[in-house]
């Protein structure tokens, strides 16, 4: 934003603000493909966790029925 802010004239004959603005347009897909990755690797976990849901109801009653 900088950058933007501080060229004066035709930003597209300031090469510095050119490279700057390319490194971060590199940048920001660079975190959106890992912002992916994430997103589906947190559907993983949350799929393989409801497998566990199950045994541990059955575990909870199991647990009183013992303590009573």
């Amino acid at each position: 934003m900088e950058v933007l802010s501080t060229t004066e004239g035709n930003i597209l004959e300031d090469e510095a603000a050119v490279n700057v603005l390319n490194s971060s347009k590199t940048l920001a897909s660079d975190v959106q493909e890992k912002h992916s990755l994430a997103e589906e690797t947190e559907k993983s976990i949350d799929k393989a966790r409801l497998l566990y849901k199950p045994i541990a109801s059955y575990s909870v009653v199991l647990f009183f029925t013992v303590g009573e």
